[in-house]
């Protein structure tokens, strides 16, 4: 009589993504902890080159933070603790110090795959995108940005359920090795999240502008003109379509009889007099006026009581500013 044999046991693949992750992760702490100023891609190509390749094949959990600190430390002597090559230094920029306020608000994380936040941005701004975990361009121009649909969506992994959603925050600061000179080059806008380790980094380090939309170069102000007419034009366009699909066709129906009734002189209202209009006018402005000064006032006093930071009190007071001029509502 035979015996069945006994089925083999799968053995499970190690998961190589975690693995790298995990590498990657102590890799940047380790260049934090050495003062090496790495930045999160120049960690990832040391960690991808003199690191991981001893670990690689490995599941995560068998891989020991100790082994890396060592495998790291080793291959650092041989490195000579140079640092990766950076992108060569950024020439014909545009200032950040020229960028609107307004450009520069805070925004929900899932808002940055939206073309709108970005257009308005020109091509040789010099920014930098870092997001903790996803991605860390170094100081790039805008015209180079990553495809942020794609690194939306890897937020959206790990910020999907999180309450509130986090903010993408905008910051002016000066570049590495640079002074305080006013020239183009010498400033970038960092793209990161609020409260981030970047963020808390550079604190102490940003440059808070008021620049509004017609300090803007005549050029650039024409271009963003011409963008803002286009935008209009589209948006008309698709809601043009959107009644024409919804449009139901009209039945047709018996016509009613229509009776002509004669309006009656005292029902027919009389035009305003000029004195009527100039005094509706004057009323008008006061309460605009004294509605500007209130809000303006609510604005200073949640930023004295700390209840705003102040980017967000600049922010606030640019929109404030804009709609007055605008001679749009202010709330």
């Amino acid at each position: 009589m035979s015996k069945n044999k006994p089925t083999p046991k799968k053995v499970k693949k190690p998961n190589g993504r975690k693995t790298w992750l995990k590498v990657a992760k102590k890799v940047h702490e380790l260049n934090k902890k050495e003062k090496l100023g790495w930045t999160w891609g120049e960690s990832m190509r040391f960690a991808s080159k003199k690191v991981y390749p001893k670990f690689k094949g490995q599941a995560h959990t068998k891989v020991k933070i100790s082994d890396i600190t060592s495998e790291f430390k080793v291959n650092l002597d041989d490195f000579g603790k140079t640092p990766p090559p950076t992108p060569k230094p950024i020439e014909n920029c545009f200032s950040a110090l020229d960028v609107p306020a307004i450009d520069l608000i805070d925004r929900e994380w899932f808002m940055i795959g939206d073309s709108d936040v970005w257009d308005v941005f020109d091509p040789n701004l010099p920014m930098r995108f870092s997001f903790d975990g996803i991605i860390d361009t170094g100081i790039i121009k805008k015209s180079f940005m990553p495809n942020m649909i794609d690194i939306r969506e890897q937020m959206r992994k790990i910020y999907g359920n999180v309450s509130p959603p986090p903010i993408v925050i905008f910051k002016i600061l000066l570049q590495p090795n640079k002074t305080n000179d006013g020239k183009p080059c010498s400033y970038y806008v960092l793209v990161t999240i609020d409260k981030s380790s970047l963020d808390l980094e550079t604190d102490k380090e940003e440059i808070f502008t008021e620049t509004k939309l017609e300090d803007l170069p005549e050029d650039k102000r024409q271009q963003r003109l011409l963008r803002e007419e286009e935008k209009k034009k589209e948006k008309k366009d698709k809601e043009k379509r959107r009644k024409a699909e919804s449009r139901l066709k009209p039945k047709e129906v018996e016509p009613k009889s229509v009776t002509k009734s004669k309006a009656k002189i005292e029902d027919i209202p009389k035009a305003p007099t000029d004195k009527n209009i100039d005094l509706e006018i004057l009323r008008l402005q006061r309460d605009r006026q004294e509605s500007f000064e209130r809000t303006m006032d609510a604005l200073r006093k949640d930023f004295e009581k700390g209840l705003i930071t102040k980017r967000q009190f600049n922010q606030r007071q640019q929109q404030i500013i804009d709609k007055f001029e605008k001679g749009g509502k202010i709330y």
